[in-house]
């Protein structure tokens, strides 16, 4: 295991605002919906949360998804709204409004791969045009009196890294944080994270802090990160669905706790309650529909044969998650893969043909 030892506080400044950890739950499409982030929070150690993407053309018409994806409490601070969009007006005007409704802070999404994202001019789409992504990063910065950040890839491919470019620009527009995924839009989530580009894109900022983020998937991972490319701080997405108790072990490394306390039985158990019990007061009986993809991310973690995973994957109600949830107390371990279903490659095309 690779040790932390450091003089430099826990706290990390950004803006007007002093987060109480360097680590950071990073944004991801159709997951970081409110009930995760609280539940995630509650088990300790989180520095920030940043919402799922949010469509400024959505946040701006007022759509059900958009209220969705703003909603937040007490329990969910420190919080920062991701948004995206291909137009420079409206991503001008979706930052006014958080700033008019009392959000905290605002980041501009240049880092999707997605390419229904990508083809409206979105996303990591952004970066191919730096004047441009210069000039709309400047608007959004000059609209509003909240901190705003940028999240961006590496570049749009291998032969257009970006990101140094952009964050030194980036920096001089007064934005107040940048986060780097390691890897370029056409890599997608495949390769490996270029820790090597994450230290350049360090190398080329003054003053603000640089977020590094991809692959970071255990404590060593995070430390690693930091470790190799000097940033400030490390922004964790797959890595807590893979294990929700991450933000917590660093924050024991951090404090000099040893041993490393891995979760007990019946607290495995009651993330999954918490996250369901936080989803249906939500959204009711859709939250059953929205926590069946935490399932195969979950079920290796949380000791869930795989029968019972697979009901999970399909759960229709409250009585019926209950129900799931007493077999799991029952037969807690006895999964017979340890390798998480979510990372399990499956062809592409209907299953009689695989």
């Amino acid at each position: 295991m690779i040790q932390w030892s450091t003089t430099e506080a826990p706290e990390i400044q950004i803006g007007d605002r002093v987060l109480a950890s360097r680590y950071f739950l990073a944004p991801l499409a159709g997951y970081t919906q409110h009930a995760f982030r609280v539940a995630i929070r509650e088990l300790g150690g989180v520095g920030l949360c940043t919402t799922d993407l949010v469509l400024a053309s959505h946040l701006l018409s007022g759509s059900r998804k958009s209220k969705a994806l703003l909603t937040t409490s007490p329990a969910d601070q420190p919080l920062t709204i991701q948004i995206f969009g291909g137009v420079t007006a409206e991503l001008v005007a979706a930052a006014r409004w958080l700033d008019q409704h009392g959000y905290a802070a605002v980041d501009l999404n240049m880092g999707c791969p997605m390419a229904k994202i990508n083809g409206n001019g979105g996303g990591a789409r952004i970066m191919c045009s730096p004047d441009a992504a210069c000039q709309m990063v400047a608007e959004v910065v000059d609209a509003v009196s909240i901190p705003v950040t940028v999240k961006m890839r590496l570049g749009w491919d291998r032969d257009s890294i970006t990101a140094p470019l952009l964050a030194r620009e980036f920096e001089q527009a007064g934005v107040a944080a940048i986060t780097v995924h390691g890897r370029t839009r056409n890599q997608g989530f495949g390769g490996t994270v270029d820790l090597e580009g994450i230290r350049q894109t360090v190398e080329a900022v003054q003053h603000i802090p640089v977020i590094g983020n991809g692959d970071v998937c255990t404590v060593e991972d995070a430390f690693r990160m930091r470790q190799q490319t000097g940033c400030a701080a490390v922004s964790i997405g797959r890595g807590a669905m893979l294990d929700p108790w991450i933000f917590r072990k660093i924050s024991q490394v951090v404090q000099g706790e040893e041993p490393v306390s891995e979760p007990t039985r019946e607290e495995q158990i009651q993330f999954l309650e918490r996250h369901f019990t936080l989803m249906f007061q939500q959204h009711e009986l859709f939250g059953c529909r929205l926590i069946r993809k935490f399932a195969a991310w979950y079920g290796a973690r949380l000791g869930i044969p795989e029968d019972l995973e697979d009901r999970l994957r399909r759960l229709e109600s409250d009585g019926e998650f209950q129900d799931i949830v007493e077999q799991i107390r029952l037969r807690h371990g006895e999964r017979e893969s340890s390798v998480p279903t979510a990372l399990i490659k499956t062809p592409n095309g209907p299953v009689e043909r695989w």
